[in-house]
């Protein structure tokens, strides 16, 4: 987030300005030597703060509408004198006293100054290019003026004098020196270039900054500024649509960035919107987000640090997205294309059961296609086997040998996935983050002064090889990826261990825990996040070593259904989404997400599998319809599923992780703390402590309006 810096002169410029003749000034016709506005006062009264409620500098409500140069007095407090600003406003801008140039825009007429306007660099390079026009044109009659004198000479010594006065060409050419030069503004093709802005922005060069008016059109102050090279109009206008941005008015702005090219204005408002997508998007539902457009989706959703709780949720939920859009004719086929695309190739389907591959095997959209590609599941399926056999088949050492450290970049022919080089912190926009994440040049890693790990096991220093070209360190192993919402946060007790739900990743157990800390030399309190191995004869935390993490999103509207079931041209029906929570009646059913914490603990053989039919399951075409709770234990219990879970019996495994947090601090930018592969025996926890995480009052709770969850997104990978 850029620094604000903006400095608010005298000038209110009033409710807006409305056609009218102004009356003193110099008044030529319909000619105004300043602002065309019937709200502007004929005397002109100056009085402090401000001019009369009727000009363009009204009194201002508060200080922070109005701030103004210091007014001198004399040491005897018998004479005062308005401020320089205050001056010039009032006698260059609204009286147009001394103008050299008259403008011409919206059907008004504008006496202004050279000076002032030279501050823009558009006026900067009109005038240059007319004083080059006019030189040339100088010339040419300077020539003239030489030929026509010798022409005289040449008749007075033929003949009689003639008259040597200057002739009507120099009579024109003095003529022309004499008038004030004019210019004619045209603003064609955009329709947010109107009178309110335009007169905002030249008020700005003559010191008077009217944010309350300009907060009202901020799309047209950008408009209006990009095309007159007035960059603190732009900025002003884009930081207050950058502050003002959420998840219900997030399309608007979205859309204007996009559909108009205003150069950094565009691109901070389009990265801004990604970044509140990215924490916030997911939990509002997908129709908070129609109007987007299709191009911010494609880049959000596939993100390591989009915020979505499981894959399969992410999956899902760009599925919806996709049926919306072409359910209500507004995208067609085509338009969506980035959406497909990236269910086809940014989601990590060999981290999901087999039930949930063919669950999304089933699902057409509305012109009976596929929304993913059937192949793009079956290779997930072979995938998720491999990944299988080199953890059962790996001997007792903590690394699979599967990273690929390089100087060249991979190529982007075949997937592959960044593994961090060095531990590292990094804070910025998603757009910066893409370019800080895993860019660095890998060094020596320095866990123990960033990291804390528990149980008092000291961490394993790793040395890289210390050269000045950028490493790319990458593996063809598609991440895990999940998130968590810690509940009210500001309210945990402090050294008491807070534990998410756990998830069954690549034959270990994981979870996620949060602890707050009292730092007494400070009088602060810290936070700090650790991704720990669970014991898989105990990987559901228990009550006495902590505290078990509420869902909060168990009553979320994107569990209230499934995306609609389309045949190959037919509608089918609109599956129901179960609830997240287990019930206890026999009527109850299944949540979709348990599939994804299924905790097992038998190893089975692989099988060989070239479609989904081949697979044993309970109900081969609803799975997420489980009619029972016995039903719904069995296959969280492996009977029925090929392919059930398996164990890791490795007593030491090496896994890289990167914890994402959006910032307290600087909304929405997101913090990553990224962690080089490393050793995690069973029941042992990596993480980070720090600052950036939250912001604590004095007596631990969180400042007023701040929300009470704290979000993680995580990525980890066994290597």
């Amino acid at each position: 987030m850029e620094e604000r810096r903006i400095r608010r002169t005298p000038g209110n410029l009033s409710s807006y300005y409305t056609s009218g003749d102004f009356t003193t000034g110099g008044r030529v016709g319909n000619q105004h030597s300043g602002i065309s506005s019937s709200s502007v006062s004929s005397n002109h009264n100056l009085t402090s703060p401000a001019l009369s409620d009727s000009g363009i500098i009204a009194t201002a409500a508060d200080e922070d509408d109005i701030i103004q140069d210091t007014v001198t007095t004399c040491p005897y407090g018998c004479c005062k004198t308005e401020s320089t600003s205050e001056y010039i406003f009032k006698r260059g801008f609204l009286e147009g006293a001394y103008s050299d140039v008259i403008i011409r825009a919206f059907g008004n007429t504008y006496r202004l100054h050279r000076l002032f306007l030279d501050k823009s660099d558009y006026f900067r390079s009109l005038f240059s290019w007319t004083k080059r026009q006019e030189d040339q044109a100088d010339e040419e009659d300077e020539e003239d003026e030489k030929d026509d004198n010798r022409n005289r000479n040449e008749e007075n010594k033929e003949g009689d004098p003639k008259d040597t006065s200057i002739d009507s060409q120099s009579d024109r050419s003095n003529s022309r020196k004499g008038r004030l030069p004019e210019y004619g503004l045209k603003f064609d093709g955009d329709p947010r270039y109107t009178q309110a802005s335009f007169e905002l922005a030249i008020a700005r060069l003559y010191g008077a900054i009217n944010i309350k008016e300009e907060n009202k059109i901020p799309y047209n102050m950008i408009a209006i500024g990009q095309y007159l090279a007035i960059s603190e109009v732009v900025c002003t206008a884009t930081d207050y649509i950058v502050r003002h941005t959420d998840m219900s008015n997030i399309s608007e702005n979205l859309r204007f960035a996009t559909l108009n090219n205003y150069g950094s204005a565009s691109e901070r408002i389009i990265q801004n919107g990604k970044g509140i997508l990215c924490t916030d998007g997911w939990e509002c539902g997908p129709d908070k987000w129609d109007g987007i457009p299709v191009c911010v989706i494609a880049e959000v959703v596939g993100k390591d640090y989009f915020f979505v709780p499981t894959e399969w949720d992410r999956c899902i939920f760009i599925i919806k997205l996709l049926e919306r859009r072409l359910a209500s004719k507004i995208d067609d086929e085509e338009s969506v294309k980035p959406l497909k695309e990236v269910l086809n190739t940014k989601i990590h389907y060999c981290h999901l059961p087999p039930e949930q591959l063919q669950e999304l095997e089933l699902l057409y959209d509305i012109n009976g296609d596929h929304y993913i590609d059937p192949q793009v599941l079956h290779n997930a399926l072979w995938k998720a086997v491999q990944i299988q056999r080199m953890v059962l088949t790996a001997p007792d050492s903590p690394q699979l040998e599967n990273i690929v450290t390089s100087p060249v970049e991979p190529t982007s022919e075949c997937p592959w996935y960044k593994v961090p080089g060095k531990d590292d912190t990094t804070s910025g926009l998603p757009a910066e983050l893409d370019d800080m994440l895993y860019s660095s040049n890998p060094g020596v890693c320095n866990h123990g002064t960033a990291r804390g790990q528990e149980d008092g096991k000291s961490t394993q220093g790793h040395q890289y090889p210390t050269r000045e070209e950028k490493l790319y360190n990458w593996t063809r192993i598609p991440s895990f990826r999940f998130s968590v919402s810690f509940a009210n946060v500001s309210d945990l007790v402090t050294d008491k261990r807070v534990y998410a739900k756990t998830f069954w990743y690549a034959g270990s157990y994981w979870n996620l825990y949060l602890q707050k800390n009292h730092i007494p030399s400070k009088s602060t309190y810290q936070v700090g996040v650790y991704l720990h191995r669970a014991n898989s004869s105990s990987p559901t935390p228990s009550p006495k070593n902590g505290l078990i993490n509420p869902d909060i999103y168990v009553d979320n509207p994107n569990y209230q259904s499934m995306p609609t079931r389309y045949g190959r041209g037919d509608r089918v029906d609109e599956m129901r989404y179960p609830r997240r929570s287990m019930a206890s009646s026999a009527s109850s059913t299944l949540q979709i997400s348990a599939l994804d914490q299924t905790e097992l603990k038998e190893n089975v053989t692989d099988e060989s599998l070239t479609s989904f039919s081949e697979l044993s399951i309970s109900d081969s075409h609803h799975p997420s319809r489980i009619r029972n709770v016995n039903q719904a234990q069995k296959v969280v219990g492996g009977i029925g599923s090929s392919l059930p879970n398996y164990e890791d019996h490795r007593s030491s495994i090496r896994v890289y992780f990167v914890i994402f947090t959006p910032s307290r601090r600087l909304k929405p930018t997101i913090t990553s703390f990224l962690s080089v592969p490393n050793d995690f025996s069973k029941s042992q926890s990596w993480g980070w402590k720090s600052n950036s995480m939250c912001v604590f009052n004095e007596d631990g709770t969180f400042p007023q309006g701040h929300n009470p969850h704290l979000k993680f997104m995580i990525v980890l990978g066994n290597v």
